[in-house]
């Protein structure tokens, strides 16, 4: 049986998961290892798991699985795994906690009773933030996958009850982290402690920086803001987050053809100066023709660089 006392940090990339993730693991009374998508991705959105052998296969490719140094026990079955993995993961007298990215209408599949903590920022800075990930060329395509989160979270939504749910905001984190971290503690069950500002002597974050606030004021254009507003603002105000205002310009056919060709150029160059050209080619040449010896092989390779880039 899966336990269900975990506590769920619920939040688009680059809304400050990894920040909040810090912070809540040097609580001395909360375990918080990370980032976990991999125990819902290969689950259907009607609830049906993964075939188990096709699991194990799939993880053995899996950057961020791999980091956890997990064990998987290949006599379980896919609850009996995740069980497992759970276990594995958590202390004694602290309360576990999982940062999860997208398919969070899947989770009450296998954790009923669980506790969500919705992290939210402005979409206009996620979608900036996005190109220097290389997720994006521009901030029209970079604010894909906060929609999409954050339609997710809708689908959740509808499955759980209020009571659950604590809803922070990125700039309410880093303007008053004290005031943020102190609801967080309530909504959990414990006491704040003065510890989790401590998170700066153990990693690269520094203090929370002010001026990660509201950049898209300074650092994008008229036209840009409504771009992201284009395909976000119904859920920014849903979310509280003032749009414009102002009756936005729909895109013209060329000037979308533009800002799509300038997408996909922009991400195919940002590609192979990570990953070198030889290697792109060998994982798409192998993907497209199975050779699946070779791909897992370049996949793998991917992942080694990967790990210089994170934070």
């Amino acid at each position: 049986m899966i336990p269900n006392h975990l506590i769920f940090i619920c939040g688009a990339l680059r809304s400050g998961s990894s920040l909040t993730h810090l912070m809540l693991d040097h609580h001395p009374n909360i375990k918080n290892p990370g980032e976990f998508d991999f125990l819902f991705d290969q689950v259907s959105d009607k609830g049906v798991f993964p075939e188990i052998s096709g699991y194990h296969e799939w993880l053995s490719m899996h950057r961020i699985f791999q980091s956890k140094s997990l064990l998987i026990d290949r006599s379980l079955s896919y609850l009996e795994l995740i069980a497992s993995f759970v276990e594995q993961l958590s202390v004694n007298g602290s309360i576990l906690a999982l940062n999860v990215h997208r398919g969070f209408h899947r989770i009450p599949f296998l954790f009923s009773d669980a506790k969500y903590i919705h992290l939210v920022r402005d979409p206009r800075d996620v979608a900036r933030s996005s190109i220097g990930m290389g997720w994006a060329g521009n901030v029209y395509y970079g604010v894909d996958h906060w929609v999409a989160t954050e339609n997710n979270w809708v689908l959740l939504e509808s499955k759980i009850q209020p009571e659950k749910v604590l809803q922070v905001r990125f700039e309410d984190l880093i303007i008053s982290p004290e005031q943020s971290l102190n609801r967080v503690c309530e909504f959990i069950g414990l006491v704040y402690s003065e510890r989790m500002m401590d998170y700066t002597l153990q990693s690269s974050y520094s203090e929370p920086d002010t001026s990660l606030v509201n950049q898209w004021r300074r650092k994008l254009s008229v036209r840009e803001v409504e771009y992201v507003e284009l395909k976000a603002s119904t859920l920014m105000g849903d979310l509280g987050y003032e749009v414009s205002g102002k009756a936005i310009k729909p895109l013209a056919v060329i000037e979308h053809s533009i800002l799509g060709i300038g997408n996909k150029i922009f991400r195919y160059n940002f590609t192979l100066k990570r990953y070198g050209f030889f290697l792109v080619i060998k994982v798409k040449l192998s993907k497209l023709f199975g050779i699946h010896t070779i791909y897992n092989k370049g996949r793998l390779q991917m992942n080694e660089l990967e790990k210089r880039f994170i934070k």
